[in-house]
């Protein structure tokens, strides 16, 4: 494992324990907590790779985890938690975190090109009768306002390395002395602040009942978007937003840039879609499929069927709707577009056809028979059926009854929404269940499991993607939710 990875790991999840926090608000709701209004926001350098930003209460996150996961996972967070606040060097002794932490928190990191290790900068408010004496439990006492401190444990762990107590309450540390200055020197820029953090804001704005909200630029382990087709920009990134829904961590991704920032709500109804739920597909995906190739392996079915798959898809490129679940395949698309007579894997399969409720159903076979080392074998074929409608070809190896057809009918209307949009992107994927859903899209998966093995198995139970450009849209619109599991018990 890249150990550059570590910090941001080790980060990412303590964002995830001050994210337990039940599904309880949506965007139309108006929060008393406004998170876009937050003071510790004045602290926040620019230039970061990762930001988080939560003010869920201490005592929510406390609760839900009582009421939610089992006494064995409350023991093990806990010690992932204890573990985390012990490699960043903090120390509660006797106190608890919720008597000492005041409900905002600022989680950001930095590339660092001359360590291993990424820098970060930790800000969060305490209460008024808390300071630093009571975070880092020393032996001598070293609390002074407005000071900036070098920690020091001999012979023990600490990342971080400098700590700093405002006047307002706010502690302020880092493995770099130089971003607690650059921290510090935001807010002597009272001028500038809101032309500083406009785009920053007005995503907020549009997030005002969120509690936790997860920002990165990191894109290189999300294939969707890490494409030649649409390379990123700088000012490209992430806003992921999650939650605990039952105890699965629900994460919301959304592809944001200075043009779209006070877009969001265009979002609003992307996130609802749902492809073909009542028939538990576990993996559907719309559109080109070149891409798409490696959820075939997850697919029990021989080469042939993939290679009949995927020679439809290069000569049709577009507006393809493939749908699995289990052993079985079925891909539909517009018949005018393409002539299943043109698939040469089919040249010298026998045909027979008949006709029901305005619809031809065919079935093409092969059956042959090979001389192998002086043998005579039997070779079958798996058959392939197609179903002709007015408007579409449905192409399977099952045969489909014509409820599904109707079905998935209005579906793929309803996924390729207006013939004439000129979206030369648009695509749609669902996979459901472990075994069809890949770890490429969420960044750092695998990496977390490495590090706490032994603990918890943060499995994806359902990945959701939507992408689609137009012109003159010079970024995709992007929007993605992941089911995560995170105990298997």
């Amino acid at each position: 494992m890249n150990i550059k990875y570590l910090t941001v790991i080790t980060i990412l999840f303590l964002c995830c324990i001050f994210g337990f926090e039940e599904i309880s608000y949506s965007l139309n709701k108006v929060s008393k907590d406004d998170i876009s209004e937050l003071k510790i926001l004045k602290y926040l350098p620019k230039d970061n790779k990762t930001l988080f930003i939560s003010n869920t209460k201490s005592s929510k996150i406390t609760n839900f985890i009582r009421k939610s996961f089992e006494t064995k996972n409350q023991d093990e967070l806990l010690m992932i938690k204890e573990s985390i606040l012990a490699y960043l060097g903090i120390d509660l002794g006797t106190n608890k975190l919720e008597d000492i932490y005041n409900d905002e928190l600022a989680i950001t990191t930095y590339d660092n090109k001359e360590k291993d290790m990424d820098d970060a900068l930790i800000i969060f408010k305490i209460k008024e009768n808390k300071n630093i004496d009571d975070i880092l439990n020393l032996t001598n006492k070293i609390d002074v306002p407005d000071k900036l401190i070098k920690i020091f444990r001999e012979n023990k762990l600490n990342y971080l390395k400098y700590i700093y107590r405002t006047n307002d309450n706010y502690i302020i540390t880092s493995s770099n002395k130089t971003l607690i200055l650059d921290a510090l020197e935001s807010i002597n820029f009272d001028k500038n602040i809101e032309k500083k953090y406009i785009s920053l804001k007005e995503v907020l704005n549009n997030f005002k009942n969120e509690h936790n909200i997860f920002f990165t630029n990191n894109f290189k382990t999300n294939d969707l978007l890490n494409n030649k087709n649409y390379p990123l920009k700088k000012e490209d990134y992430l806003v992921n937003l999650f939650h605990f829904k039952d105890t699965n961590l629900i994460l919301k991704s959304y592809l944001i840039n200075k043009n779209r920032s006070s877009d969001i709500i265009s979002y609003k109804n992307i996130d609802k879609v749902n492809l073909l739920d009542k028939k538990n597909y576990q993996i559907s995906i719309y559109n080109n499929l070149l891409d798409s190739n490696e959820y075939l392996d997850n697919i029990e079915i021989n080469n042939f069927e993939k290679d009949f798959i995927k020679e439809i898809n290069n000569k049709l490129k577009q507006n393809i709707l493939f749908l699995s679940s289990d052993t079985n395949w079925l891909l539909i698309y517009d018949k005018n577009n393409f002539s299943i007579e043109r698939i040469k894997l089919l040249a010298d399969f026998n045909k027979n056809s008949i006709e029901n409720n305005n619809n031809i159903y065919t079935i093409y076979s092969k059956d042959v028979l090979k001389k192998e080392e002086n043998i005579i074998k039997q070779t079958n074929y798996k058959n392939i059926f197609l179903v002709e409608t007015d408007n579409l070809n449905f192409i399977s190896n099952t045969l489909i009854n014509e409820e599904d057809i109707d079905l998935i009918s209005n579906e793929f209307f309803g996924l390729r929404g207006d013939r004439h949009a000129k979206y030369f992107l648009n695509k749609k994927i669902n996979l459901k269940t472990p075994y069809s859903s890949h770890n490429n899209n969420v960044s750092y998966l695998e990496n977390i499991n490495y590090i706490f093995k032994n603990v918890i198995n943060v499995s994806i139970m359902e990945f959701k993607a939507i992408i689609k450009q137009s012109i003159p849209e010079t970024a995709p619109i992007y929007y993605a939710e992941t089911n995560l599991k995170i105990f298997n018990n």
